[in-house]
């Protein structure tokens, strides 16, 4: 098991706001296993390719530029399905995989990660309360996660993450609004 120092972006959603770019977050969801795979950014561009070619398609926000998911590594996301949410500012795009892969991270034996999600922290080593304060936290396999049977707790998870991180991407891309009203 081994242990890596967590270097979360705590900068991103600024970034992405700074990026002067209108885009909304996506989660991508394995349509066959409920299992969080991405959680990435589509503008309308990357959502009509998304449309025409029944792909998962996104818009990356450090290169500025359409992604469509595979086109590298050959693990294409096929898109079954895609959800609004109520206030129309974030997308769910329900996808099946073509082959095992979904993030572009390969594993020890050099096989594309099923998720993006492949790490989880060890509660244990959290300081008090969700403070973190640069300590050394150990990075566990997400199997660990589901050696107990906890996928359905996994899953939950998820989603709550999912739900705070696209509203925290709201509040951002309302101030961004304001400020450009402002000016």
């Amino acid at each position: 098991r081994p242990c890596r120092r967590l270097k979360l972006d705590w900068a991103k959603l600024a970034k992405v706001a700074n990026a002067k770019c209108d885009v909304v977050p996506v989660a991508v969801q394995d349509v066959d296993t409920g299992a969080l795979l991405i959680i990435a950014y589509a503008n309308e561009a990357a959502l009509q390719e998304s449309l025409k070619r029944r792909v998962c398609c996104l818009w990356s926000t450090s290169r500025n530029k359409m992604w469509v998911k595979g086109e590298t590594s050959g693990d294409y996301l096929d898109l079954v399905e895609i959800r609004v949410n109520c206030e129309q500012n974030s997308l769910l795009y329900l996808v099946s995989k073509r082959r095992t892969g979904a993030c572009h991270t390969r594993d020890g034996s050099g096989a594309t990660r099923p998720s993006c999600y492949y790490r989880r922290l060890d509660p244990a080593l959290l300081g008090g309360g969700n403070r973190v304060a640069g300590r050394e936290l150990e990075m566990l396999p997400a199997g660990a996660v589901f050696a107990d049977g906890a996928a359905g707790r996994f899953r939950g998870a998820a989603t709550t993450a999912v739900a705070f991180l696209m509203g925290a991407a709201a509040a951002l891309a309302v101030q961004r609004l304001a400020s450009r009203r402002a000016a």
